[in-house]
């Protein structure tokens, strides 16, 4: 199988046209899930850093660096930039069980869109088709998540290339070398989750895909067979062990795989979202207060604290990672929101305390895989009841996937105090009439800032 190449033809030879109402109007969804991250993430921990490092850096004013001032650099710091800020949120969209997200396309689709003036149109092919190849190589390659690699980054950078040389109006051959050299840089660590590292690990494959994607266009060249060949990216990151690779090719499309993207309600692990609504439910079907609660005990499967991994957080990234304080911000305030896991809440007595309260239980003998599990969580009363629930579910999931309407929430959540309001009812409404933009850099400009 000529996987590469054959990946590259499908990308030039398909089109806007070629994509279902479905797929359109989802993906606008999804643009206005990411574009919220995109201005909202400055803020949280780390960005600061990330922000000084890009003003250092320089470049061309070609794209903007969003809710960071609004200045300009090269279209692949910009990517950088606004890949780790929009990361840095842990609003992330994914699916599963190919562990990529589409928060990992829109930062270099959108930066090199502004820069070419492209269109609204041509927005959504490059997240279609670039989402579509690293999640069917994410399915191929789920052995390389237990091997350790954060997938979302490795398959990430393929995407990233894809979606930038169809912007770029690249032919076959330079698309496939884009992907072989982007598949040089391919990498991230799963160890790395609730450090800085982590969320950089999405800024990483924006600039490293549009990086290649510029090469390619100028002539730089690859291996050709770079993902399938025995000594190729898919070999290597799998140990050999490569999942179905026929499928990438047999089901491509069938439907896209942006049907399968979650879009997430809290600011923090996809694997803590079902915990955090289940406990949510408990608390509010019995009117519970942190009081009541004697004992939280959650059993898990053997992936569990590979990835949530900081029972007790020193910092606001590794919150995010907390089971124990994730729960405690159910229980101790009204709503699961980014202010739930800043510092001040973490040091606090009552958190503290009640993060004594979790107990994490891990069922080795329900084995390793990411997905496909069920958790199980117990609550114990003070007054001796014992609640039993098992959250399979949790909302924004497919295939009950949120409508854009649903969505508006969580993009107010995110820009309102950031960008003011006249801007942000401008932006709801290009991005509900996304495919009628002429030039994305208009929209841009609505919400630099």
């Amino acid at each position: 199988m000529e996987i590469t190449k054959e990946i590259a033809k499908r990308m030039v030879e398909t089109n806007f046209a070629d994509l279902s109402t479905a797929d359109v109007e989802y993906t606008k969804t999804l643009a206005m899930s990411a574009l919220g991250a995109l201005v909202a993430g400055p803020s949280c921990k780390g960005s600061d850093i990330v922000t000084r490092y890009i003003k250092r850096v320089g470049g061309n004013p070609e794209a903007t660096v969003l809710g960071a001032g609004g200045f300009k650099t090269s279209v692949e710091m910009a990517a950088l930039a606004n890949g780790t800020y929009a990361h840095a949120t842990e609003y992330e969209d994914d699916s599963f069980p190919e562990a990529v997200s589409s928060y990992t396309l829109f930062p270099p689709i959108f930066a090199l869109a502004e820069h070419l003036g492209a269109s609204g149109e041509q927005v959504i092919e490059a997240l279609v088709l670039g989402y579509e190849a690293q999640a069917r190589i994410g399915l191929a390659c789920r052995e390389a998540r237990k091997l350790g690699y954060m997938v979302l980054s490795l398959a990430g950078s393929i995407g990233c290339a894809i979606s930038a040389a169809k912007l770029l109006g690249l032919n076959a051959s330079q698309t496939a070398n884009a992907i072989s050299i982007a598949a040089s840089q391919a990498s991230g660590l799963g160890y790395q989750t609730g450090t800085m590292a982590h969320i950089i690990e999405m800024g990483f494959p924006a600039r490293n895909g549009i990086a290649a994607a510029y090469l390619a266009a100028d002539g730089f060249t690859g291996k050709q067979d770079i993902l399938e060949a025995p000594r190729g990216l898919f070999n290597i990151i799998t140990a050999g062990k490569v999942d179905e690779p026929e499928r990438i090719l047999g089901d491509w499309g069938k439907p896209y795989r942006i049907h399968e993207i979650g879009i997430k309600f809290y600011p923090c692990c996809y694997h803590l979202q079902r915990l955090i609504e289940g406990t949510l439910a408990v608390k509010e079907e019995y009117g519970l207060t942190a009081d009541d609660i004697e004992e939280i005990e959650c059993h898990v499967n053997a992936f569990f604290p590979t990835v949530v991994q900081h029972p007790e957080p020193a910092n606001e990234i590794e919150a995010q990672f907390s089971l124990p304080h994730a729960l405690a911000i159910v229980m101790l305030e009204d709503n699961v929101l980014p202010v739930g896991f800043a510092k001040e809440k973490i040091d606090a007595e009552p958190f503290k305390h009640f993060r004594t309260k979790v107990k994490t239980m891990v069922r080795e003998e329900w084995g390793w895989d990411p997905h496909g599990w069920t958790p199980e969580m117990i609550f114990t009363l003070k007054d001796g009841r014992k609640i039993v629930r098992n959250p399979q579910v949790v909302k924004g999931q497919p295939p009950s996937l949120l409508s854009f309407d649903k969505c508006i929430p969580k993009y107010r959540g995110c820009v309102e105090g950031v960008v003011p309001e006249e801007r942000i009812v401008r932006s709801i409404e290009m991005l509900r009439d996304l495919e009628k933009v002429a030039d994305v850099s208009e929209l841009v400009r609505v919400v630099a800032v």
